[in-house]
């Protein structure tokens, strides 16, 4: 039967349960590791609601699409302008022009309910990158609007058939998005995450319960909503970064909202509809929507992952902007004091969509408007775009395989000898061109075979994202120094991220998933599988010379963008740190390296940090100029200062 249209305060204090938790995820409570899930519990509260206003109205012959979606735009549009506009405004004062150009697509897309598409390509939602994207969590609008042009489609559709078909329709697009979505978890499918079909179930088990909720007695009832609380619980402070989501995991949350929902008038239901609890919930939209931009500018600003005090200030900020949103803006509108009109609103709306998305086009025709900086300013946040020496020996882009293009020669290319090979991820790219530089004083010749995103491990890969080829990729480039037959080969790899340790940079990071040998590898065995990875391919490279770069010394945070912030805005910038926090830093990359090389003569490690780090300070600036392009990868300065004491070892 249909959910009654009766107002449930419970439901609002569920809405503020979601939203409290991915709040404090976001602001870095370690506690609340799975606060992510709060998108889900969301997603299930928005089908719920849906679908019994549409299937109740579809049952009386009442519903229209336009009124539908007029109320959509009542509800979701004025907050989001809102705070679309201030966002921009904050992005123009305190982003760098290559994270301002970054933000203005997402600009253009979110009026447009299709910001969730912008996202697609990127290693993921917990990447270290998303801390740089102001309008980040504006994906979930995306998938949740599409729902809603998809669905009141399917329902009146289905409505046709009669009887109990509507709801089994539902419940087989249900299971479908669910498969899809776990299908799209064992493969690590990261734009899984962003993605109405891969979604559409969280919003389903909320159409169902609207649909086929039974009649159940109040015992009954009370314990599925102790049940479905605890289950969302659980889901907030056990999962984490490196769960497979969303898949199966989901359904915790999900099903907890539903029982929390199917809860109704028992204690848990009693404690939700308490006052404060239930007015968090009534502005728990604007909340979503304030609480992400603030945390991305004073991290662009400081560099420095979010302090206790400063997460209250921000939470407290929050609260008060969306108070006032929620009163002063979406009331008025919502109660038809504002554009009273179906025509006045969808024009307004129009107009709104269209003058964001010109501010986003403006921007992005304008390159960032890189004018608004001091002239210092734009060359600190210049080196950040800079591109690599590489680039402009080789035409190598960072999706092209090596046995596409021609050759990649660095150092004297009028030597008919190879001297060496460069094979290695994007670390290897980064240093390529400086190599080549010091090759050439040098009087040797070598040859470039890495490939981004693909460190030079035999047997063991990174899952998900197919163009990558690592396998295939490495496998031709261990061909290549059979053939070509140079004596030494270098490995250069981002060594401490391979098994999943925490980035510096900030406060999270999107754990990698490994596979050796057609199984994906428990998180426990991922360092001894990386050895074996790394021994094998030393086996391959045996009587040659091997030179093992050893890790860069990450500075912790985007060296050219926090420090031309932290110029503009009178701020010192974060400490380099020590050399002893890169040795440490290192600790578990040493610790699955050291069998691998060991009884080996052929090779020799070269310690980047005895040169970055000579002081015992591994300093991110060198004379004025950064020497990252971010938070790991050397500039053209930094890569210099590597080449030159790796050029020994290639002779």
């Amino acid at each position: 039967m249909s959910a009654s249209l009766s107002y449930r305060p419970d439901i609002d204090g569920l809405r503020a349960v979601s939203v409290v938790v991915v709040m404090l995820f976001h602001l870095g409570v370690t506690t609340m590791s799975g606060g992510f899930v709060g998108v889900d519990v969301f997603f299930v509260i928005s089908g719920f609601l849906i679908t019994s206003i549409i299937a109740r109205e579809i049952d009386a012959g009442t519903f229209t699409f336009a009124a539908f979606y007029e109320r959509r735009i009542r509800r979701i549009y004025p907050a989001l302008i809102v705070v679309l506009l201030a966002t921009f405004a904050g992005a123009l004062l305190v982003t760098m022009p290559r994270d301002f150009v970054a933000f203005t697509r997402t600009l253009i897309a979110a009026p447009l309910f299709a910001a969730n598409f912008m996202f697609l390509g990127g290693e993921g939602y917990f990447d270290p990158a998303s801390t740089t994207k102001p309008l980040l969590h504006i994906w979930s609008l995306g998938v949740e609007e599409q729902f809603y042009i998809v669905f009141p489609w399917l329902l009146m559709w289905a409505a046709r058939r009669g009887g109990t078909w509507r709801t089994k329709f539902v419940a087989g697009v249900v299971a479908g998005s669910m498969l899809v979505s776990v299908i799209g978890g064992l493969f690590d499918w990261r734009n899984a995450y962003f993605l109405l079909p891969t979604r559409f179930f969280e919003l389903g088990i909320g159409a169902l319960v609207a649909l086929a909720r039974p009649r159940l007695g109040r015992g009954l009832r009370g314990l599925l909503g102790v049940a479905g609380l605890a289950a969302i619980a659980v889901s907030c402070l056990v999962f984490d970064e490196a769960t497979v989501f969303p898949g199966w995991a989901a359904l915790v949350p999900c099903l907890g909202a539903a029982g929390v929902i199917f809860g109704e008038g028992g204690p848990v239901a009693r404690l939700l509809a308490w006052r404060p609890i239930v007015y968090v919930g009534r502005i728990s939209y604007p909340m979503y929507l304030w609480h992400w931009p603030p945390i991305v500018f004073v991290l662009a600003v400081t560099g420095r992952p979010i302090e206790p005090a400063t997460a209250v200030v921000l939470f407290a900020l929050t609260v008060a902007l969306s108070a006032a949103t929620y009163h002063l803006i979406e009331t008025p509108l919502r109660s038809r004091r504002w554009l009273a009109t179906r025509g006045r609103l969808f024009a307004g709306a129009g107009i709104a969509s269209a003058m964001v998305a010109g501010l986003g086009i403006a921007g992005f025709v304008g390159k960032g408007w890189p004018d608004r900086l001091s002239a210092e300013e734009a060359a600190l946040a210049r080196v950040a775009t800079e591109r690599t020496s590489l680039e402009t020996l080789c035409p190598h882009g960072r999706r092209d395989m090596g046995k596409d293009l021609p050759p990649c020669f660095l150092g004297d290319r009028t030597r008919e000898r190879l001297d060496f090979a460069v094979l290695g991820d994007s670390h290897a790219r980064a240093l390529a061109g400086e190599i080549s530089a010091a090759a050439t004083d040098e009087g040797l010749k070598g040859i470039y075979l890495g490939r981004v995103a693909c460190s030079p491990l035999t047997g063991i890969e990174r899952t998900g994202d197919s163009t990558r080829r690592c396998g295939e990729h490495l496998a031709w480039a261990l061909e290549r120094i059979r053939t070509l037959d140079p004596p030494t080969v270098v490995l250069i790899g981002r060594w401490g991220g391979l098994a999943g340790e925490t980035a510096v940079a900030h406060e999270r990071r999107d754990p990698v998933i490994w596979a050796e040998g057609g199984r994906i590898v428990p998180r426990g065995e991922v360092p001894a599988a990386i050895g074996r990875g790394f021994a094998a391919t030393l086996d391959a490279l045996a009587g040659r010379r091997v030179v093992v770069l050893g890790a860069i010394p990450e500075p912790g945070y985007d060296v050219p963008m926090v420090r031309a912030a932290a110029l503009r805005f009178g701020r010192t910038p974060p400490p380099d740190p020590s050399r002893a926090d890169h040795q440490a830093k290192q600790a578990g990359a040493r610790a699955w390296m050291a069998p691998a090389l060991a009884g080996r003569a052929n090779v020799r490690v070269v310690d980047p940090a005895d040169v970055l780090c000579a002081s015992g300070v591994c300093a991110a600036m060198a004379h004025g100029a950064p020497l990252y392009v971010d938070d790991n990868h050397p500039s053209r300065v930094g890569g210099g200062l590597v080449a030159k004491a790796l050029a020994p070892a290639l002779k």
